[in-house]
């Protein structure tokens, strides 16, 4: 953890203007955060040497230390050298000024004093875990009984408290979350069946509370708008696939029919050389004509074979464009089938944990009907300002010049490290004449608790007034 850091760069002095030893304890002020007991500190100290035109680090000095019980450090070349009350900035100022002083230096050297870990901060008092917790910079009062774990809950019904609005609040999730998973089911058995909407069951629509209306309402709106776009963008890709196969089948037609005049053409030729041949047996016709026609003959058959490699890749297409919209279809079902099992399984399994946490609703209530020390709790929790309730008190025991100081604190009050917060709950009887009205959620009815009573809450402890410490470090309390 890292802390605040000051870092002093005095002007080159000589050593015989260097401040004396009373006089280096540089003055005090009240609003930079003054170091105590267990802070640790990193001290570094720097001298810049013109001669050698270097920067010189003394590691002897630059280490981490801790502040001892009695608010010293144990410094090499210094020894004992009081840091309890200074600021980061003073004590580097300090040890800065005490260095040219004891080594006679010509020049006040640089020191730097960075707080590494502040001292802890103690919780104690009504919380789950008093103890001892680290510090942070920031922190709030809040957020140090969170370190404690929050208030205790085994007094005044807090954990009966705690347990029901929590399952409360995961009875109602899990009832949402069934509502939701049935209504995808619906979706993926329409889109399944390849319908044109989707077949809702009937008891999502038999709720009696507005707001389950409401939010079932939106819940079905919402699938219906994926499953037409998803119905769209399937027919989109069929229809693509579709006209695809027209487009090649009607190619495969026409080579057919190119292939058929070819045929005609290549008839005609060979009955036409048939003749020529016969003549040219009987010295008729001459040689060239029937070389002519013979070459002729080759060149379509050349064109009818390519023809029918044409007619063949164009077949391959179509095939092909078939597979294709095969695949799509077996794909998409594959994927609406996995997703609605998983949609199915989820439903399964969401049902019986609502079963349960039902169960332990029911069974929650019925402890905190026999409990009057949790209606008194339950009751707090409904009061206003201006009401009573259960009152969580916060005291701050603080370490200052001259002794130790308590201090009224809210929530949201800063701590400073080495701070004992004190943790106390009262409860006042001025608002528990109305009692406490418990419902399942989901279920209709609801059950009113009696009021309970308690005895008067103990008077908070005497708390000092505190004033600003002044520049010498007095309190007055």
């Amino acid at each position: 953890m890292i802390g605040m850091c000051w870092v002093l760069q005095p002007a080159p002095a000589l050593a015989s203007e260097a401040p004396k030893a009373d006089a280096a304890e540089p003055a005090m002020s009240s609003d930079a955060y003054r170091l105590g007991v267990n802070d640790k500190l990193r001290i570094q100290v720097f001298e810049w040497r013109p001669a050698r035109d270097e920067l010189f680090t003394w590691t002897a000095l630059n280490q981490v230390y801790t502040v001892d019980p009695a608010g010293t450090l144990s410094l090499p070349l210094l020894g004992q050298i009081r840091a309890a009350g200074y600021t980061t900035a003073e004590l580097a100022t300090l040890i800065s000024h005490k260095l040219a002083k004891r080594l006679n230096l010509g020049a006040v050297p640089h020191a730097t004093v960075e707080v590494t870990e502040f001292r802890p901060i103690f919780v104690t008092g009504h919380v789950e875990k008093a103890g001892e917790y680290p510090f942070t910079p920031g922190m709030t009062v809040l957020q140090g009984v969170s370190r404690g774990g929050g208030l205790y809950k085994g007094v005044s019904g807090q954990r009966l408290e705690r347990e029901y609005l929590t399952i409360s609040g995961t009875f109602d999730r899990l009832l949402q979350e069934r509502e939701r998973l049935t209504v995808r089911k619906a979706r993926l058995e329409a889109e399944l069946a390849h319908a044109d909407r989707i077949a809702f069951p009937a008891e999502l629509r038999m709720s009696r509370r507005p707001y389950k209306v409401e939010f079932t309402a939106s819940l079905m709106a919402k699938e219906q708008s994926v499953f037409e776009l998803r119905r769209k963008a399937y027919e989109t890709q069929v229809t693509a696939l579709l006209q695809l196969q027209s487009f090649l089948e009607q190619e495969v037609e026409t080579i057919a029919k190119r292939l058929d005049a070819h045929q005609s053409q290549i008839d005609l030729v060979k009955s036409e050389l048939s003749g020529i041949e016969h003549l040219s047996d009987r010295g008729l016709a001459t040689q060239p004509r029937l070389l002519g026609l013979k070459r002729h003959l080759a060149q379509l058959e050349g064109e009818k074979l390519r023809m029918e490699s044409e007619r063949t890749r164009a077949r391959q297409e179509v095939s092909r464009v078939v597979l294709s919209k095969i695949d799509f279809d077996n794909k998409r079902a594959n994927d609406l089938t996995v997703e609605l099992q998983q949609t199915e399984a989820r439903l399964q399994q969401v049902i019986q944990e609502a079963s349960v946490s039902e169960q332990l609703l029911l069974e929650t209530r019925s402890q905190v009907a026999s409990s009057p020390t949790a209606r008194l709790v339950l009751s707090g929790s409904g009061s206003d300002a201006t009401g009573g309730g259960p009152e969580v008190i916060y005291t701050i025991a603080r370490q200052v010049r001259g002794g130790v100081i308590e201090i009224e604190a809210t929530e949201s009050t800063l701590l400073q490290p080495g701070d004992t917060i004190k943790v106390a709950v009262s409860a006042s009887p001025s608002n528990l004449g109305g009692g406490l009205e418990i419902g399942v959620p989901g279920k209709p009815g609801t059950r009113e608790l009696p009021a309970a009573t308690t005895a008067e809450p103990p008077k908070p402890p005497h708390r000092a007034s505190v004033e600003p410490i002044s520049a010498t470090g007095s309190a007055r309390r």
